[in-house]
């Protein structure tokens, strides 16, 4: 959920505080606290993976810092710092323990699973090769994925090299191989990882994912949650 500007600024024009008699400073506390309930409101409800930047909120409170009679705004501020931070690292747990989609070539192979992944859109080619290689670069298996059209096409590798041997857990790296334009060319690709934890790492709400056995990802790198 986000204040739109047209929210924002029906808030603003309805706070007549100017040189305000005794007798009229209730309803600019009102007021205030309806702004503030909404800016809340936006915290909570805001998007783990795209929070709104900081300084937006920042920029709201500045514009409502104009109009006179309200006090403390330095310390409301840091209480919506505080307030968002907070909110920030609550709804980045969420993401623990669940499969985010990355662009690459590399993912963790668990001990009796499978790794899963994308071919990217606008990709149609033919002879479809999938290539999968251990930590030290060995080719340990190929599968032949046959013609694949233009849209956005899911891949799986079982765990197992060509002789049907399960391999045992670890980094693999997976090269999907078609011919473009006449070319032999590696398609572009994304795969699934597990999400370890979550770090916050910085007081704007940057979020590091720590993907098992891969390391770390920026929250912007996810296309995907599942």
């Amino acid at each position: 959920m986000a204040i739109s500007g047209v929210e924002a600024n029906s808030v603003l024009s309805d706070l007549s505080i100017r040189n305000q008699p005794e007798s009229e400073k209730s309803q600019a506390q009102a007021d205030k606290d309806m702004f503030m309930r909404l800016l809340l409101a936006q915290i909570e409800n805001q998007d783990p993976l795209k929070p709104t930047d900081q300084t937006d909120f920042v920029a709201q409170l500045a514009q409502f810092s104009s109009l006179e009679g309200i006090q403390n705004l330095a310390s409301t501020v840091e209480d919506i710092g505080s307030v968002y931070r907070s909110s920030q690292a609550l709804q980045a747990t969420a993401l623990v323990g669940r499969e985010v989609l990355v662009g690459g070539q590399v993912g963790y192979l668990e001990a009796g699973g499978q790794l899963t992944g994308m071919i990217e859109a606008g990709q149609a080619s033919g002879d479809v090769m999938m290539i999968i290689k251990d930590a030290s670069g060995q080719v340990v298996a190929n599968r032949d994925l046959g013609n694949i059209g233009s849209a956005e096409t899911p891949f799986s590798w079982d765990g197992k090299n060509n002789q049907g041997e399960v391999l045992p857990d670890g980094p693999y790296s997976i090269t999907i191989e078609g011919t473009l334009s006449g070319e032999n060319e590696a398609l572009v690709t994304s795969i699934y990882s597990r999400v370890n934890s979550v770090s916050i790492v910085d007081n704007q709400g940057g979020m590091l994912l720590n993907l098992n056995g891969l390391g770390q990802v920026e929250s912007s790198e996810i296309k995907e949650v599942r």
